[in-house]
C-alpha cells in the first residue's frame, strides 16, 4: 500500500449479508472505477480499507471471502492490491460489546472517513393475511413499497440490561442508578450506532485545515419511516406496533435535525472531543463529522424471516411493481447501495446534506438517486430527541463505568 497518503477508512456495520454486504462491494467499485463525475478520480483514489462490522468473526471471514471472489472479476489487480478488507466483531444490542470494539478501532484507525450505519433488525412474528388481502387489493404497489400487514413484537427488550445488573462487579453498582433497559428495535437499529459513534468521535474529526474532506456518517435510513410509527414520548418504540418504522422515523429526526439551531447544543454536546480524546485531537483544531441520510428503497433481502415461497411471491410482486412503474424497486442489494454510497463519495457536500436520499430506478434512465420527502415535523422534535438519546447514552456510559467496565 501507498505509504505517503494514509489510507481512506470505511466502517460498515451489518457487512456480512444484504445491504451491508452490498454497500461494502460497491463502495470499492466506485472507490477505484468511477463511471462518473460524482466520484473522485480513480488516479487520485489512493488506498481503502474496509473494516466490516458483525457479530461474529465466522460471519466477517464468510463476507471478505465473498468480496474477494466478487471483485476477481470487477477490479484489476492493481487496484486490488491498494485494498485491505479488515473486520471488528460488535453486537448493536449491546453497549459493552460496543464499549470493546470501539476501543479495538480506535487503536486501529487514526481517521475513520466514513461510517454506513446499516445494521438494523425487524421484530417480525408473523403476517396479517387479511390486512395484506386488503392492502394489495386496494393498491398493489404501495402493499409491496410500505406494508402494513407485518405484525411485530411490542414491548421486546435487549438482554444488555439483565445481564450487566444481574451480575454483581462491586459496591460501586449502588452508588448510581442502572441505566433505562433498551428496546430491541431501538438499540439495534438507532442507539447501538449512535453510542459507537461518540465512542469513536475522535477519529471521525477532521482537522480545521481540511474542511473539504469532512468524515461522513451515513445513516442508512427507510422507505417505510411514518411519523404516524413514533411517539416522542416512547422513542425507543417500546410500545408500538411497528418498532422498527418507528426505529427508522427517529433516524430521519435524528440526522435531519443535527443541522437545526434547536439540536445545535445538543448535537454539539455529542461531537465534542473531550477527556481521554482531547490529547488526540484538539477539539478547536477538528471539525465534526457531517450526518447523512439514504435508504436503499425496496431490495430484496433476509431482513425478515419468512418461508421460500412467500420470499419468491414476494420477488414476483417486486418484478411486477417495477414493471408497473415504480421507482422505488430496485430489488437487488448492489442497487439499493448506491444512494448510501454516493452520499458518502459525493463532493457535492453543500447538495447532499440536511436532505434524505434514496436508490431508485427508472426505465430508460437505469439507477438513479431521489431525494425523499420526509413527512416528520423534523424541527418540532429534533430538540427534544436529541436530548433523550443524550440523557439514554451518558446514562449508560455513567452504568457501564459504575461497573468498572473497561472504557
Amino acid at each position: 500500500m501507498d505509504s505517503h497518503q494514509p489510507p481512506t477508512v470505511a466502517l460498515i456495520t451489518g457487512a456480512n449479508s444484504g445491504l451491508g454486504y452490498a454497500i461494502a462491494c460497491r463502495i470499492i467499485v466506485e472507490f477505484f472505477t468511477p463511471r462518473t463525475n460524482d466520484y473522485p478520480a480513480a488516479s487520485n483514489a489512493g488506498t481503502l480499507i474496509i473494516c466490516l462490522a458483525t457479530r461474529s468473526i465466522e460471519k466477517a471471514q464468510s463476507a471478505i471471502a465473498s468480496i474477494n471472489a466478487f471483485l476477481s472479476s470487477r477490479l484489476p489487480e492493481r487496484e486490488r492490491s491498494r485494498l485491505e478488507l479488515a473486520h471488528v466483531t460488535m453486537d448493536l444490542s449491546s453497549p459493552i460489546s460496543i464499549v470493546a470494539a470501539a476501543a479495538e478501532l480506535r487503536k486501529r484507525y487514526l481517521r475513520i472517513h466514513y461510517v454506513f450505519c446499516n445494521a438494523a433488525v425487524v421484530p417480525f412474528v408473523r403476517i396479517d393475511w387479511t390486512m395484506a388481502a386488503q392492502q394489495l387489493a386496494t393498491n398493489f404497489i404501495q402493499a409491496l413499497t410500505v406494508p402494513r400487514y407485518k405484525i411485530q413484537g411490542v414491548g421486546w427488550l435487549t438482554d444488555t440490561h439483565s445481564k450487566l445488573y444481574n451480575t454483581s462487579n462491586g459496591s460501586d453498582a449502588a452508588e448510581s442508578p442502572p441505566p433505562p433497559e433498551l428496546g430491541a428495535a431501538f438499540a439495534a437499529n438507532v442507539f447501538g450506532h449512535y453510542y459507537l459513534l461518540h465512542e469513536v468521535m475522535e477519529t471521525l474529526h477532521t482537522p480545521a485545515t481540511s474542511p473539504e474532506n469532512l468524515s461522513r456518517v451515513i445513516w442508512v435510513g427507510s422507505i417505510e419511516s411514518d411519523p404516524i410509527t413514533f411517539d416522542i414520548e416512547d422513542i425507543q418504540g417500546i410500545k408500538s406496533t411497528q418498532p422498527y418504522e418507528s426505529s427508522k422515523t427517529l433516524t430521519d429526526i435524528l440526522v435531519l435535525g443535527s443541522y437545526l439551531p434547536g439540536a445545535r447544543e445538543h448535537f454539539r454536546s455529542y461531537t465534542t472531543i473531550s477527556g481521554r480524546e482531547a490529547s488526540m485531537v484538539p477539539p478547536t483544531d477538528s471539525i465534526p463529522p457531517l450526518f447523512l441520510i439514504a435508504h436503499p428503497g425496496i431490495i430484496s433481502t433476509t431482513i425478515v424471516a419468512i418461508p421460500w415461497w412467500q420470499a419468491c411471491a414476494k420477488n414476483v410482486g417486486f418484478w411486477l411493481c417495477r414493471a408497473f412503474g415504480s421507482p422505488w424497486h430496485c430489488i437487488y442489494p448492489f442497487v439499493g447501495a448506491n444512494a448510501p454510497v454516493w452520499l458518502a463519495l459525493s463532493p457535492h457536500v453543500d447538495l447532499i446534506k440536511g436532505r434524505k436520499w434514496g436508490s431508485a430506478c427508472i426505465r430508460g434512465n437505469g439507477e438513479i438517486i431521489l431525494e425523499t420527502e420526509v413527512d416528520s415535523d423534523v424541527a418540532a422534535h429534533a430538540a427534544r430527541l436529541w436530548s433523550q438519546m443524550e440523557s439514554i447514552r451518558q446514562r449508560w456510559k455513567v452504568g457501564l463505568e459504575s461497573q468498572r467496565w473497561p472504557q
